[in-house]
């Protein structure tokens, strides 16, 4: 959609929706008459306020949009058909996300490490390289997708493509391949994350935010079920013909180029673009979600919305918080199949073995993120999820100090705790999509989440040193140490926002309540940061 470049003939817009156009913005603050201009055009605010502002049947669209916002039993339809739109192409590109970047898991107990010839920490390098790949292009991607106009066909075709490097993992047969399969496996799953939390954040109100993200990241934990059961039932495969892990690999890269395809056919871009809508539901998804105060898109990257971001130091500690969760989940995610043989199970009774772990994780997530919206509140419910892991890393090394197992049933439920922590880091990505507004300052605040996640599960890889196997006891105090840490990471951010939500609160009361009321307005689709915004409130 073009948007043009300056319209300033007060009697050409819309009247329906007047009371969005925050170019020219006046209040009567301090006792005298000030104008603030906010904007100077369209293509500088949300794409919301050129659609609403430029539609030629606007009357009409908002008459229907109204409509929709009256009748409770619309608006209930409305959500469920977002819902049926967004959620299952999101959960089956998180699933398939999860899945593919820990096949490495599965195969290393069903003869890849044997055919492939890997030696020393060259597995451990393999599970790092995934991550160099994700760090590499990060910024890259997000700032492509911010640019490109098909947010959804940009998603779509890198799903494509890591699913073809990953049938490509088939036919290696050394390191070197595997290497290379590895590291752009990981540069063309580096958008999924950021982009889907835009999604999020532009189709739910906060209070629906948590429960929706939860959708799709429990599909981390799906994963460990249906992939244990695959790997599973790969492994009774003749040993003759065609190794049992790259007929794996084959099956997992053929379905994720699958859901690349209707990813990008049928997900849509943002509200405005959704093609199974009609301009009246537009109009309702838009304005239902205008409380919080975050806008859509704006395909404009703002060199001052960037340098807001780095100036925030909340988004410093969300990315620190980011780390230190992603250091566990880089060992645990590539470990926990090797852990459970070294606890005294064979390999094919480890990968049936993953998938209990998994059902606790459903649990924990979809429970996390339905507690966090009710109550309002991310950090109460991160420690929910991080105390049962940092329980089950003191488990692993009580009974199991140097590689000897004192007792078995001990350590097999210590594995089933040690994935909980994972809903913590699905509640870091609900906090950025309800605390960061700005769409520049939001691709720029996901893009440095997650090169903080990169890093992390970088460090992750490398605190299971192969000369301490069996028993790996570094990485099970990494896990100890850094959950442990990131607890009080999430207590500052809490204060932090609390702080803010009260100093908004104090430069509101300075305005009358008509002056809010039309202030709050103009600002919602005004493409502003959270921090340029007295009537954004950020969540616990």
């Amino acid at each position: 959609m073009s948007l043009p470049n300056n319209i300033t003939n007060e009697n050409e817009k819309s009247p329906a929706f007047a009371n969005y156009d925050s170019r020219r913005l006046s209040t009567n603050s301090q006792g005298e008459n000030q104008t603030t201009t906010v904007l100077t055009t369209l293509s500088d605010a949300d794409e919301a306020l050129a659609f609403l502002e430029t539609h030629p049947h606007a009357a009409a669209i908002a008459a229907e949009g109204a409509a929709i916002l009256e009748d409770p039993k619309a608006q209930r339809r409305l959500l469920r058909k977002i819902d049926l739109t967004i959620a299952p192409l999101l959960a089956c590109v998180y699933f398939l996300q999860y899945l593919d970047k820990t096949t490495l898991s599965y195969a290393a107990i069903m003869g890849l490490r044997k055919d492939a010839h890997l030696k020393g920490q060259q597995y451990s390098d393999l599970s790092m390289l995934f991550y160099i790949g994700f760090l590499a292009t990060e910024f890259p991607t997000q700032w492509l997708a911010q640019r490109l106009s098909r947010m959804s066909l940009f998603l779509g075709v890198n799903i494509m493509l890591w699913g073809v490097v990953l049938a490509c993992h088939a036919a290696c047969t050394n390191f070197a391949g595997l290497a290379i399969c590895r590291t752009f496996l990981g540069v063309f799953e580096s958008c999924v994350a950021p982009i889907l939390v835009m999604i999020i954040a532009m189709w739910y109100k906060k209070e629906e935010q948590g429960q929706r993200i939860s959708w799709f990241y429990v599909c981390n934990s799906l994963t460990q079920i249906v992939g244990g059961a695959v790997a599973y039932g790969a492994s009774f495969a003749p040993k003759t013909g065609l190794a049992s892990w790259r007929i794996f690999y084959l099956a997992i890269g053929a379905l994720t180029v699958v859901c690349g395809g209707l990813v990008a056919v049928f997900l849509p871009d943002s509200p405005v673009k959704a093609k199974r809508f009609t301009d009246g539901e537009k109009v309702a998804a838009l304005l239902r979600v205008k409380g919080n105060q975050s806008g859509t898109q704006n395909a404009t990257i703002k060199k001052d919305q960037i340098f807001a971001t780095f100036k925030d130091y909340r988004v410093w500690l969300i990315c620190l918080a980011t780390m230190l969760s992603s250091i566990p989940n880089g060992g645990i995610s590539n470990f926990s199949s090797i852990l459970l043989t070294t606890f005294g199970y064979t390999s094919q009774q480890a990968l049936i073995m993953s998938m209990p772990s998994g059902a606790i994780g459903v649990v924990f997530v979809l429970f996390s993120g339905w507690l966090s919206d009710k109550l309002q509140d991310r950090s109460l419910v991160m420690f929910i999820c991080i105390i049962p892991t940092i329980l089950a890393g003191a488990m692993m090394i009580g009974f199991d100090p140097n590689g000897t197992p004192l007792n078995k049933s001990a350590l097999l439920a210590a594995s089933f705790l040690s994935g909980t922590f994972g809903a913590a880091f699905m509640l870091l990505l609900a906090w950025n999509a309800s605390n960061i507004a700005g769409h520049t300052k939001k691709v720029t605040t996901n893009a440095l989440t997650m090169v903080s996640f990169a890093v992390g599960n970088i460090l992750g890889t490398q605190t299971f040193q192969q000369k301490q196997a069996p028993g790996y006891k570094s990485g099970k105090i990494a896990i100890i140490a850094t959950l442990s840490a990131l607890c009080f990471v999430i207590v500052g951010l809490r204060i932090m926002n609390d702080r803010l939500n009260k100093q908004n609160m104090v430069k509101r009361s300075s305005l009358s309540e008509e002056e809010q009321e039309s202030m709050k307005d103009k600002l919602t689709f005004a493409d502003r940061t959270d921090r340029e915004n007295i009537f954004f409130v950020y969540t616990h």
